[in-house]
């Protein structure tokens, strides 16, 4: 018997989250586990867990804050991109500095974004990322 169609669903997006913040990094992943095509795979609090989790994880997007205890979320980028390279970062930060952007550009991140973003707005930048669009250019 001929069971019809099957439905094919759309790839979920795998993401690590990393803020040294406990709440914040909470508060990301909840929102990133309400939308139907992602999933939070991993979180870390310093750039020594985050490298750890995402070569262990190998998500799609990794959300990194800029400031951690042990470095940068623009240290992981660089590190992620030249390793990983199917995986995007997206920096999350409260700084808003010309330089950083800079920075996070010449590192290979796909968008730079303050905390104060909307968490629809935030969702919509994870999936650019996925889908390998930037939002950012070295040049």
């Amino acid at each position: 018997m001929d069971a019809g169609p099957t439905a094919v669903s759309a790839p979920v997006i795998r993401v690590v989250v990393v803020d040294d913040h406990d709440p914040v990094r909470r508060g990301i992943g909840e929102l990133i586990d309400t939308a139907d095509d992602m999933v939070v795979v991993g979180e870390a609090a310093t750039v020594a867990d985050a490298l750890t989790r995402i070569r262990e994880t190998r998500p799609s997007v990794a959300v990194l804050d800029q400031r951690l205890p042990d470095g940068s979320g623009i240290d992981v980028c660089r590190e992620i991109t030249q390793t990983l390279p199917d995986t995007r970062c997206v920096i999350l930060t409260c700084v808003d500095d010309e330089d950083l952007v800079d920075s996070a550009a010449m590192a290979g991140a796909s968008a730079f974004l303050l905390k104060e973003i909307r968490g629809d707005n935030l969702l919509d930048t994870i999936r650019d990322a996925a889908a390998g669009r930037s939002l950012l250019s070295p040049s």
